[in-house]
């Protein structure tokens, strides 16, 4: 017996076989209603400048190399897995992200360093990014600034501290 339920069109008291929004008579809204969707998912998708030059686009590929991946994996297991922020704060969170301390738009040569890396959980991140948009100028639509680097973690907790 195949499942039904009752048409999505208002008034419309039939019934809507094998999944489907609407009846057999109104199908041809089921089909304009899927086409705007996609329209609309497709333009919300291509707002996002992702790689948008060939710097960002190498910096983007070092993520999904090998050489990431066990230096990652180092990280979180040096770090216990828990972020090194929270706990420069005298808290204890436990987090799977792991963020270059100096940021690799400023630092290019430091990105594969350990002592450049630490764990950090998602509230951090955050506070962090923004911090660094600041602070540093990076992003896109910042202009990089000539600051000193922080390469200590119990600093930039306190600087990023709400």
């Amino acid at each position: 017996m195949p499942r039904v339920k009752q048409c999505r069109m208002i008034g419309c008291h039939k019934l809507a076989k094998n999944g489907r929004a609407y009846c057999a008579d109104h199908q041809d809204l089921e089909q304009e209603m899927n086409n705007r969707h996609d329209r609309a998912m497709v333009q919300r998708y291509n707002k996002i400048d992702r790689k948008r030059n060939e710097v960002k686009r190498e910096q983007s590929n070092f993520y999904r190399t090998k050489q990431w991946v066990g230096l990652r994996q180092q990280v979180l297991e040096r770090d216990n897995y828990m972020c090194q922020y929270c706990q420069a704060r005298g808290r204890v969170k436990p987090a799977k992200v792991v963020d270059h301390i100096v940021p690799i738009e400023y630092r290019p040569d430091d990105k594969a360093k350990l002592d450049n890396l630490a764990v950090i959980c998602g509230a951090c991140h955050t506070r962090k990014t923004k911090w660094e948009q600041q602070y540093y100028g990076t992003g896109q639509g910042n202009k990089a600034k000539t600051t000193a680097t922080i390469k200590s973690v119990a600093t930039i907790a306190k600087m990023i501290e709400v």
